[in-house]
């Protein structure tokens, strides 16, 4: 069984940060594989890349089986403002980010063991007007990319664009509110929205993947797409396999050739490589997982019952052809 996300781990005095992502089957194998049994194809045209591959125990670097424990840590927010409670997941309370500070942070989740770190993109902060993006100065992606590769960390990247994280409206700028079209679906309105962004984001990410020297190794489209709103006419459709297509289709344009791994917010195995929807699934098929749940309010509060006992089976039933991954813990 593997775990990733830490809630509010402290590596400092002065540091918080949450985990996301375990990928594999620890204690499988020998410690190269001789013939990974996925990599990725698109249109049966030949493979995107080798360099990140995979079969059903784990993810494999250049032919070297890896097992990811990974660490989350984003560089629009550096930490809490105030010491938040214990198992609270709250921390959207920050100050504006230092990049200096950043190769320490990452030098410290080396030190605990972790080989990996996940990283949300706030496209608010990088469009706060339509059309206007920008990544400079305090908000630049390069120093992360740099002080990330300096210290031996890969980077799992999850730009949206919706996020959730904890942060208002999801990581979406307010002048969406304007869009016509209902948000995270197929509506033309919404996704020429995000366009630009998407745009964007993608080539300063793809720079960045390890076909190109950098440290981004998976790449998560979309984030909790498991339940859109509380209305009828937009449970209708869902889950949409044409909005889903539309978004990777949108990445892929741009640049990515990394592995897309997603994180269901719960183990529904939507749009799992097993089971696809209409022909259209991730890679890596992933999920969140709170197996006690949290309560911020009452953060002393533990359950006494109810930990999961059905992964290992429900697994096996929705994305057996890949590694077991976790994305939220």
């Amino acid at each position: 069984m593997l775990l990733s996300r830490l809630l509010a781990c402290v590596l400092s005095s002065s540091v918080a940060w949450h985990g996301a992502l375990a990928a594999g089957v620890a204690g499988r194998g020998p410690a190269y594989a001789e013939s990974p049994q996925q990599w990725i194809i698109e249109s049966k045209g030949p493979p995107l890349q080798n360099i990140v591959t995979w079969d059903a125990d784990s993810l494999l670097v250049r032919g070297e089986r890896i097992v990811i424990y990974s660490g989350e840590f984003h560089p629009f927010r550096l930490v809490p403002l105030l010491p938040h409670p214990v198992g609270c997941r709250c921390s959207h309370l920050s100050r504006l980010p230092v990049p200096a500070l950043w190769l320490d942070i990452f030098q410290k989740i080396k030190s605990m063991g972790y080989n990996c770190v996940s990283f949300y993109v706030h496209w608010a902060v990088l469009e706060g007007n339509p059309g206007e993006f920008s990544a400079q100065g305090v908000f630049a992606f390069e120093p992360f990319f740099d002080a990330a590769k300096k210290a031996g960390i890969y980077l799992l990247a999850r730009p949206g664009p919706y996020i959730n994280a904890e942060v208002s409206g999801g990581g979406y700028p307010g002048w969406l509110q304007r869009v016509k079209g209902t948000l995270r679906s197929a509506d033309q309105d919404y996704l020429q929205a995000t366009e630009n962004y998407v745009q964007k984001i993608t080539q300063i990410i793809a720079k960045a993947q390890i076909t190109n020297g950098g440290p981004v190794i998976l790449f998560q489209p979309e984030n909790e797409y498991t339940v859109v709103g509380g209305s009828s006419a937009i449970q209708k459709g869902f889950p949409d396999p044409v909005y889903w297509s539309t978004v990777q289709e949108q990445y892929r344009r741009a640049g990515i050739i990394v592995p897309f791994i997603s994180n269901d917010a719960s183990a529904k195995g939507f749009f799992a490589p097993d089971h696809p929807i209409k022909n259209v699934s991730v890679d890596i098929y992933g999920h969140d997982a709170y197996p006690l749940g949290f309560d911020c309010a009452n953060p002393y509060t533990w359950p006494t019952t109810g930990f999961p006992t059905t992964w290992t089976t429900d697994h096996e039933n929705q994305s057996p052809s890949t590694p077991y991954s976790i994305i939220e813990v």
